[in-house]
């Protein structure tokens, strides 16, 4: 039996290799990405994930080493019960969205693999939702008290990445990719259009 599953998988694995070393990187292609985030941004606050980090990514090659893209992603988690200092109880619920835009240079495709780093521009929309469970119970003026949270806002940010994508098919590949954004570990499928 060992040796038949042996023999089933070098065969996949032979016929993957034959049909991957079609794989051509050209001025021009466009790559669309969709991944999930494994490492979300919020994991320290050590949230529920409502939504898990999901991004998309339409890559342009303006040349064989250098691209220009467009970068879209959203994530909502919920934190956990806070008492703050003051004695009030509190949560969270966070809708976090990014969109930007990319340029990487990317090293000599090589055995249909592309490694690849770069930076982002992007503009962040955090939409936070407040939930006071329990007010302070000895707070007289409760306006005039500090605040233990900072307002969310909407801003320009920038990233760097690097990352890697492993096309198995002439048009399908897997990607790996490193950097702050939505979430600070990705992976998905990316195909070449």
């Amino acid at each position: 039996m060992y040796k038949i599953l042996l023999s089933i998988t070098i065969v996949v694995i032979s016929l993957t290799t034959i049909q991957a070393q079609f794989t051509k990187i050209n001025k021009g292609d466009l790559d669309l990405a969709a991944g999930i985030g494994l490492v979300p941004t919020f994991a320290a606050d050590r949230g529920k994930t409502i939504v898990p980090p999901a991004s998309v990514r339409l890559d342009y090659r303006v040349t064989k080493q250098f691209s220009l893209g467009a970068y879209a992603a959203f994530s909502s988690t919920e934190s956990n019960i806070i008492t703050q200092p003051n004695g009030s109880v509190e949560r969270f619920e966070t809708d976090y969205t990014i969109v930007g835009l990319r340029a990487a240079a990317h090293g000599n495709p090589r055995d249909n693999w592309d490694v690849y780093g770069g930076f982002m521009i992007g503009y962040n929309m955090p939409s936070v939702n407040h939930i006071i469970i329990t007010p302070a119970s000895d707070v007289k003026d409760a306006e005039n008290q500090p605040s233990f949270t900072r307002p969310a806002k909407n801003q320009v940010t920038y990233s760097g990445f690097v990352g890697a994508a492993y096309y198995f098919k002439k048009n399908i590949g897997v990607f790996a990719e490193l950097g702050y954004g939505i979430s600070l570990l990705n992976a998905g499928v990316q195909i070449k259009l």
